[in-house]
């Protein structure tokens, strides 16, 4: 159990035997004629007692579950917890009687330990269980933490190679033509791997580090496609802390030169925006491109590689809470919208 949850588990345990105890009070008083006084301070005194007992057998539960590697050594020591737990009231209330008056005539102190014996075991099994029940929800809810992250683990190492291989055919196709050019974009490609070996850890980053990283794959497409592709930002300034996933927008911006830009002679111009809608973070890519054609489109509507990489680690990342969407612009050209929770500390 984690130490900032103790507090609840003393709270939980107090709320729940204080109202077993003014139930068996009232039952007290009113089956078997007890003053309220007396029932209370008797009935409800032995189930407030409970208390402690709760929150150490949960702890003890948690810290030593009944697993099967461990199970006989387990069992052997919660055997021994619930005989303690049966000792331990019998002696309280012993050592009580006199002044709280359970018994009409003091008791021998094995009749009580007797009566303990029976009914305490019981109890520490119930509490036992809930203790299991708490640690095998949290086993499981961190094995589907570390399948996620595994799985954002896998996403993000297929993300790179796609990038580089990519990058590289557009440094292999200036090679020849463009020489200056092929060395500039060797340039800018180093300086990229370097930010990206640096950001290996994270796996979200505030967006004016991820803009710095698309600046750099920028100026290796501007080597490439000089003055036929123009980039504008529009960016929110109070979007720059926001924590996107790491080379978030450097897919969305390669789908849209490499299928709007690309494949015609003109310029064409891509803008990147962000904005705050609310609690949600709105990234858009456009370009005034060729369109979604129906080949394009078929192909982009999967999303392609890197697209379709984008769509996997959003949903691990966020599940339901994010949207990305694909289509064709009036004006020409086509948009990728995505939205996702706005937040400024990162989820990893």
């Amino acid at each position: 159990m984690a130490r900032g949850s103790q507090w609840k588990w003393w709270v939980v345990a107090c709320a729940y035997w204080t109202l077993q105890g003014l139930a068996a009070s009232s039952e007290a008083h009113s089956v078997r004629g007890v003053t309220w006084s007396h029932a209370l301070l008797t009935d409800g005194f032995a189930n407030v007692l409970w208390v402690p007992i709760t929150v150490a057998v949960l702890n003890l539960g948690l810290r030593f579950p009944i697993e099967k590697r461990h199970w006989r050594s387990r069992v052997a020591l919660h055997v021994g917890g619930a005989l303690v737990v049966s000792f331990f009231r019998a002696t309280v209330i012993y050592s009580l009687d006199p002044y709280l008056g359970w018994y009409s005539t003091p008791p021998a102190y094995l009749s009580v330990l007797e009566h303990a014996l029976l009914y305490n075991p019981f109890i520490y099994l119930l509490m036992l269980g809930l203790a299991h029940g708490l640690y095998f929800a949290e086993q499981l809810r961190l094995k589907d933490t570390q399948l996620a992250r595994a799985q954002l683990h896998v996403l993000k190492s297929q993300l790179h190679p796609h990038f580089l291989f990519n990058t590289l055919n557009s440094i292999s196709a200036l090679v020849h033509k463009d020489p200056r050019g092929s060395e500039r974009m060797i340039a800018r490609l180093s300086d990229l791997l370097r930010g990206t070996l640096d950001s290996a850890a994270r796996e979200e980053v505030p967006l004016r580090d991820e803009l710095r990283t698309l600046q750099l794959y920028l100026d290796i497409q501007g080597v490439r496609f000089t003055d036929r592709l123009q980039v504008k930002h529009e960016i929110d300034q109070d979007t720059l802390g926001a924590h996107v996933p790491y080379l978030l927008l450097q897919p969305l911006v390669e789908n849209a030169i490499q299928h709007g830009i690309a494949p015609r002679s003109a310029p064409g111009t891509v803008t990147v925006a962000a904005r705050r809608d609310g609690p949600e973070l709105v990234l858009e890519v456009r370009d005034d491109g060729v369109g979604l054609r129906s080949g394009t489109a078929a192909k982009t509507a999967g999303g392609g590689k890197g697209l379709w990489i984008t769509r996997e680690r959003l949903v691990q990342l966020y599940g339901p809470a994010h949207k990305l969407e694909l289509k064709g612009r009036e004006e020409g050209g086509a948009q990728v919208s995505l939205t996702i929770p706005f937040r400024t500390e990162s989820v990893a």
